[in-house]
């Protein structure tokens, strides 16, 4: 575990708590249940599915189980080759992914304590890969070191 203690616990620990879901370690009680519960989320965030992240980013895809989760961006924005370039290189970035660590990740104690992986993959304007970022504890342990 990654310097979990330092944050709070967040809404989605406590309303994993609340259905006992998560035990006081944040480890799942019943992984079935826990599929059930995700699967739900997932097909309600999927209905308002694409939506506006900001105004250069959509949301085109989200999938979650108790392991792991996959978030589709598309850049609603064309970028030049350069342009291009900068962008792939800013999202695989060790600062890129420090952030989401400790925005998205660290925030979620259930994730660490699960080994919870998150995947968000980025795309172009026309649909062309940009970069797939993967965050679990590893990839923030690597992230957050000195």
């Amino acid at each position: 575990m990654v310097a979990g203690s330092a944050f709070a616990e967040s809404d989605l620990d406590r309303g994993l708590k609340e259905l006992d879901l998560i035990d006081d370690d944040y480890v799942y009680t019943d992984v079935d249940l826990v599929t059930t519960f995700f699967n739900a989320v997932a097909e309600n965030q999927a209905k308002s599915l694409p939506m506006s992240f900001n105004r250069f980013v959509e949301i085109n895809g989200f999938m979650m189980t108790p392991y792991y989760s996959y978030s589709n961006y598309r850049y609603t924005i064309p970028f030049d080759a350069d342009e291009r370039k900068t962008v792939k290189k800013e999202l695989s970035s060790k600062q890129n992914l420090r952030e989401i660590c400790e925005d998205y990740y660290m925030a979620e104690k259930f994730m660490q304590a699960n080994n919870f992986t998150m995947v968000y993959s980025y795309m172009d304007v026309d649909y062309r890969a940009l970069a797939d970022i993967t965050i679990n504890n590893a990839s923030c342990a690597s992230a957050l070191a000195p």
